[in-house]
């Protein structure tokens, strides 16, 4: 049970950054284009991204290696 507690816990955690940074990616597009409505598009977007590049980290990083173990 310890290790699917775990993986709970870092995707809350992943799902918390992304979050946080799609927020601050909305204020820096509500700062440069004056508070138009394309913020919301511009977080999302980024929280997608964030996703996208996390996801692909974690694949390549579960891939077994082409050596055998030692």
């Amino acid at each position: 049970m310890g290790p699917t507690v775990r993986l709970y816990y870092d995707t809350v955690v992943a799902i918390a950054l992304m979050a946080v940074f799609a927020i601050v990616c909305g204020f820096v597009a509500a700062v440069i284009t004056g508070g138009s409505p394309p913020n919301f598009t511009i977080a999302g977007i980024a929280f997608l991204l964030a996703g996208a590049v996390w996801f692909f980290r974690l694949w390549r990083n579960s891939q077994a290696s082409g050596h055998p173990p030692a």
